[in-house]
C-alpha cells in the first residue's frame, strides 16, 4: 500500500503556524485509487460512509460499481480508478458522498486520507493526469456528472 507525503499540497514557500490562517485557506478530503492520490474540495463532500452492500446494475457501464441505500436514498456510486484508468479498482473501502444539486452521487475510492489545507486553490480539472505519489486536485463533481447523463442529456 502506498504512503502519500503529508507535504504535497503545502506550499514550501510560505508555512503557516497559524491556526487562523488554515481557517482561510481552501480545504480538500484527500482519497485514493490503487493508484494514485487525489485532493475533492470540502465544499463537494457531504460526507463518506464505509463501503456497504452495493447492489450491481445489469447492463450498466463499468465506471458504475453500483447503486445503494443510504438512509432511504438510493445512491448511483461509481468507481473513481474507473473512471479515470478505465480498470476498475482491485479494492474499495469507502464512498465519498458528493452533492449534485439535490442528488447524490456516491464515488467508490480506497481510502480516505485526511482534510488538508491549502495554499492557494488549485485550478481543478475534470479529467487530472495522475503525477506519481503527489495529490493532484480534482473536481469530482464534473468529473461524475457526466457519467450520470445521458449523451442526450450532455448535447443540451
Amino acid at each position: 500500500m502506498k504512503s502519500f507525503p503529508d507535504t504535497s499540497l503545502t506550499s514550501t514557500t510560505t508555512p503557516s503556524t497559524s491556526d487562523e490562517t488554515d481557517d482561510l485557506r481552501p480545504k480538500v478530503l484527500v482519497v485514493a485509487t490503487d493508484r494514485d492520490a487525489f485532493g475533492i474540495p470540502v465544499e463537494q463532500v457531504r460526507e463518506v460512509i464505509r463501503m456497504g452492500a452495493l447492489h450491481w446494475v445489469p447492463g450498466s457501464p463499468s465506471v458504475l460499481r453500483g447503486i445503494t441505500n443510504v438512509r432511504g436514498t438510493i445512491v448511483t456510486v461509481l468507481d473513481l480508478q474507473a473512471i479515470l484508468s478505465g480498470e476498475r479498482a482491485v479494492t474499495a473501502g469507502s464512498i465519498v458522498l458528493l452533492e449534485y444539486g439535490s442528488r447524490l452521487i456516491g464515488l467508490a475510492v480506497r481510502a480516505v486520507y485526511d482534510v488538508r489545507a491549502i495554499d492557494e486553490p488549485p485550478e481543478f480539472q475534470s479529467e487530472p493526469a495522475p503525477i506519481g505519489d503527489h495529490i493532484v486536485p480534482l473536481d469530482a463533481v464534473a468529473l461524475c456528472a457526466r457519467h450520470l447523463h445521458s449523451a442526450d442529456e450532455r448535447e443540451r
